[in-house]
């Protein structure tokens, strides 16, 4: 039986890459820093492993990993969220001596997970861009604060949802909040503010030639934190120009895997703007799974079968919640909660998906609890769901 190990086994995507890949029989393992971890309960997950913090101890999971890796003899490593990616990006020839590893070289990486870099990227392709500003060095900022329109906002160069991104209404306040970006995430970047429309996500895959194989588009319908956070609820659409702005910025790329490409509409014009490339598999992945386009499956195949055929079709109108606590938060924290369409209290009978709960794998959700159990003394895990 084929093994394939996946990191992050907290995180909703683990969960629908294993339930994806388990229920096609393969022996699907999944790393976490507890053992309390919501995909490790899944019917579909095979084992799992406690493993350091890649985040907070890069060196202590590389030395883990390697180990694990070595004696445990997987054919694919997944690395699902960014701290795995960093650690396995920097000692990569190592690692795939001991398995697949189905992800960008590192040039590609260092440009799509930096917003500076990726945005001169899609400018250079020609997609709309807000304006943007690279800040080189700190003495500079008195003399931009003059020069520039507000409100804009200070975005981290590399972070995930909304942690870090502070926007300035003032130019008075620009060097103070800069600085308070910046002992956390150094030298963010100064972008044009635009003000919340409809967000869009392109999800593309590609093979080693950097062909294209797979696409699917969504729609994000609701967010936390409200308007500038990850999506809570997702619905599938059919939106093949923002496909085709996607594939025009990943070409410059050479890209080879999995990634994301979002865009917002402008409201001040109805213009699309590019906004960021996640450079991995995101977060509401159980959204293209249900409509048709199984990621997690097709990287698979590409991996072990070297090519498979293209997949561009798959139902419109599905939708998909992250309840469990995304859109929780959103309704606590939203005064127009009870507006909301999709109403809060759908439910499956009325079409909406759920990312973790599932009648035919229940077990998620127990775990789900238990680790919200295990972090109550963990400062740092309820700044990450509350500051996202």
């Amino acid at each position: 039986m084929n093994r394939v190990l996946l990191t992050d086994a907290q995180q909703r995507k683990t969960l629908a890459a294993v339930r994806s890949l388990g229920k096609k029989g393969l022996q699907v393992h999944v790393t976490e820093e507890t053992r309390f971890a919501t995909a490790r309960f899944s019917r579909y997950c095979s084992g799992g492993l406690v493993s350091p913090n890649p985040g907070r101890k890069p060196e202590e999971f590389y030395l883990w990993l390697k180990e694990k890796l070595g004696k445990n003899r997987y054919d694919l490593l997944y690395p699902m969220d960014d701290g795995v990616m960093e650690v396995v990006m920097r000692h990569r020839e190592e690692f795939e001596k001991l398995c697949r590893i189905p992800i960008p070289d590192l040039d590609s990486y260092l440009v799509a997970s930096d917003k500076a870099r990726s945005t001169m990227a899609a400018m250079e392709a020609g997609l709309e861009c807000p304006w943007t500003v690279m800040v080189r060095d700190i003495g500079e900022l008195s003399r931009l604060a003059q020069d520039l329109s507000f409100p804009l906002v200070i975005k981290p160069r590399k972070n995930s949802g909304s942690r870090g991104i502070v926007v300035v209404w003032r130019k008075e306040d620009l060097v103070g909040l800069y600085l308070n970006v910046h002992k956390n995430f150094p030298f963010p970047i100064l972008q044009e503010y635009i003000s919340p429309g409809e967000k869009y996500d392109v999800c593309l895959l590609y093979n080693r030639s950097s062909q294209v194989k797979a696409s699917f588009v969504q729609k994000e319908i609701r967010f936390f934190p409200l308007e500038r956070g990850p999506s809570t609820v997702q619905e599938s659409v059919w939106r093949p120009d923002l496909v085709e702005k996607a594939i025009k910025l990943m070409k410059k790329l050479n890209w080879y895997g999995v990634a994301e490409v979002e865009f917002m509409v402008d409201s001040r014009d109805g213009r699309v703007r590019f906004m960021e490339i996640n450079p991995r598999f995101w977060g509401s992945l159980q959204m293209s799974i249900l409509a048709g386009v199984d990621f997690p499956w097709l990287l698979y195949r590409l991996a072990v079968e070297g090519d498979i055929e293209e997949v561009t079709d798959y139902t419109t109108g599905i939708k998909c919640r992250w309840l469990l606590p995304g859109d929780i938060l959103n309704f606590l924290y939203n005064r127009d909660r009870f507006k909301s369409d999709p109403p809060f209290f759908s439910t499956s009978k009325s079409g909406i998906h759920d990312d973790i709960i599932s009648i035919d794998d229940p077990f998620p959700v127990v775990g789900f609890f238990l680790a919200c159990l295990r972090y109550i003394p963990d400062r740092n895990m309820w700044k990450f769901f509350f500051h996202r």
